[in-house]
């Protein structure tokens, strides 16, 4: 293969991708040793099969520019005989989420490439994460646990909005189709991430992590009920499954950075999930929320990234170079 110029917005997503990958694969080998439930064990396999595809791709373009593959994440980060932590419908709804965030993540790769080995790359992400997305939905409507958002009735014709009230930030109307969809969604996304804090801080030894992983589930805690809130004062109820989604296990699982990152990550998808609906609603007391929020989850996200640097586990993203450093 001749070799090709990488912009820097392709090597930024490939070594996003790769970095993320690579982190996903312990995950999933641990779901992989304690999944019990035969009809999941497909789509995890089709999760297993998404990542290896991610790391391996992208460690052979890197190869071919002669650009340095990440150390990224390994078997030495997870524990192979930790007991069952995740129940069987967290795993599913959990891959649900990997399929959701991954669509999101190589759409947007996608829009800033240009190269035609990186378009391609990430249009086979997008075809790979579109089929475990939808594999988990339909096995999670089918056994009950996928949970919908809620149903609600739309008038029967189209209205115009007649002033300037239907924007105002203290005239909460009822809210529109498109704030539900938003709200829901990252009520959603917090009650995953409420989980795996709850886990990573009843297996985590390290007082530190084990700090940190309680913060977190305290922001996701109330970053859900005050989305909860909002739906309840248009009266609209939250559905939520009622499955348990973690045991007693107190084992630690995986390794301190391995735990840390994803939580990094997770907060990411959070942060751009809200900016995305800040810009989508059109009552400003929900945008102002959002905002509000998005520093929370900034301020969450650097604190992980301060343990990260002072242990040593933050692997530097590739960076141009210093020029005032080489005039020095």
């Amino acid at each position: 293969m001749s070799q090709k110029i990488l912009t820097a917005n392709e090597i930024g997503v490939l070594w996003t991708q790769y970095m993320e990958n690579s982190m996903t694969l312990p995950l999933l080998d641990y779901f992989e040793k304690t999944l019990e439930d035969d009809e999941i064990h497909p789509l995890l396999e089709v999760a297993k099969q998404t990542a290896n595809n991610g790391v391996s791709q992208c460690t052979q373009i890197f190869k071919d520019e002669h650009l340095p593959v990440p150390d990224g994440y390994g078997k030495e980060d997870l524990n192979p005989n930790a007991p069952k932590l995740f129940t069987d419908a967290f795993i599913l709804n959990f891959l649900e989420h990997l399929g959701k965030v991954g669509l999101t993540s190589a759409s947007l790769s996608l829009g800033t490439s240009a190269s035609e080995e990186v378009r391609d790359f990430f249009t086979n992400r997008i075809e790979r994460q579109s089929t475990l997305y939808n594999q988990c939905v339909e096995l999670g409507m089918n056994k009950g646990l996928y949970v919908r958002a809620p149903q609600v009735e739309i008038q029967d014709q189209i209205e115009y909005v007649k002033g300037k009230s239907y924007l105002h930030p203290f005239n909460k109307r009822s809210l529109n189709a498109i704030e539900i969809s938003h709200l829901f969604e990252n009520y959603k996304t917090n009650s995953i991430g409420e989980v795996i804090c709850q886990g990573f801080a009843q297996t985590g030894k390290n007082k530190t992590i084990k700090k940190y992983m309680r913060e977190g589930k305290n922001l996701s805690i109330k970053h859900r009920k005050l989305f909860s809130s909002v739906l309840d004062e248009s009266g609209i109820q939250t559905p939520m499954t009622s499955s348990n989604f973690l045991t007693m296990a107190t084992d630690p699982v995986f390794s301190d950075r391995l735990m840390i990152y994803l939580i990094g990550v997770l907060s990411s998808a959070g942060h751009g999930n809200y900016a995305t609906a800040s810009s989508a609603s059109l009552r400003y007391d929900l945008i102002f929320t959002y905002q509000r929020l998005s520093v929370d989850i900034a301020m969450y996200a650097k604190d992980g990234m301060d343990i990260m640097i002072k242990n040593g586990w933050f692997e530097e993203p590739p960076q141009a170079p210093d020029r005032q450093q080489l005039i020095q």
